[in-house]
């Protein structure tokens, strides 16, 4: 069964990269996310300096998990967002559009597998980003030092929620046969979910508790601070399993078999 898996997974692989999307997401990712980050380290830099002139040294606490990393984990959020959409609206629509969803079904391989199969290619792309992101790290590891610790523990977060990302967008694009409605609709899904903090400050006590239970930038900002909670990992892998759900009940409908 491994190797069923194994070979729909190098195919899923081999058509995200025979497209010239995959290359255009990586390295519009990865310049967007060296400026944001040459951004963030040169405002803490200005900081500094400012801080240093004003008032004895040591005075003044400019931490650079604060001014720095928690704000830029913040950044490639935003970035996952718009990007993610465009690697995950053609995994299945692609297949209903050209009438080979069919044979996916012929596969002697379960449902879950061909899902985990296109998820898996999508997250492929995602760890080719990460790698790059741990680059700005790693050059300014040998300028200064800094804890490494909080910083993996943004890297976990960001898989986390890229995981996430990536299964709602699986589902979207297994409802839907058009490449840009599932992107659209993949992205606006996703904005809303980034948007809840702004309803959260108005909705009052009640609602503004429950709004805070759903908001994945909520509960991702301990993992941008470096902090590990039960909470936050139980709720993005939830969030995973109910879009994996919500995919399979679609695949196993005879609708969407045809």
């Amino acid at each position: 069964m491994f190797g069923k898996f194994n070979a729909l997974l190098k195919k899923e692989i081999n058509i995200l990269f025979s497209l010239p999307i995959a290359y255009a997401v990586i390295t519009v990712f990865l310049a967007l996310s060296g400026y944001f980050f040459f951004s963030r380290v040169n405002y803490y830099t200005q900081m500094s300096m400012q801080s240093l002139s004003q008032f004895n040294r040591g005075s003044v606490d400019l931490s650079m998990a604060q001014y720095i990393f928690r704000p830029y984990f913040h950044d490639i959020v935003v970035f996952l967002i718009l990007i993610l959409p465009l690697i995950t609206m053609r995994l299945f629509a692609e297949e209903k559009r050209e009438g080979t969803a069919e044979l996916l079904f012929t596969y002697p391989i379960s449902p879950l597998a061909v899902v985990m199969a296109k998820f898996c290619s999508a997250l492929f792309v995602l760890v080719i980003i990460m790698l790059g992101l741990l680059s700005s790290f790693i050059v300014m590891s040998f300028v200064t030092s800094y804890e490494i610790l909080p910083i993996l523990v943004g890297f976990l977060g960001l898989l986390m929620i890229g995981s996430a990302f990536i299964m709602l967008g699986v589902f979207i694009s297994s409802i839907t046969e058009s490449q840009i409605v599932a992107g659209v609709i993949s992205f606006g899904t996703l904005f809303f979910f980034l948007v809840i903090p702004w309803a959260i400050q108005t909705a009052g006590p009640f609602w503004g508790g429950i709004l805070k239970v759903f908001s994945v930038v909520e509960h991702f900002d301990s993992f941008a601070k470096g902090v590990l909670d039960t909470a936050d990992i139980t709720y993005f892998m939830s969030f995973f399993i109910v879009f994996l759900f919500l995919t399979l009940r679609i695949l196993e409908s005879k609708k969407w078999r045809g």
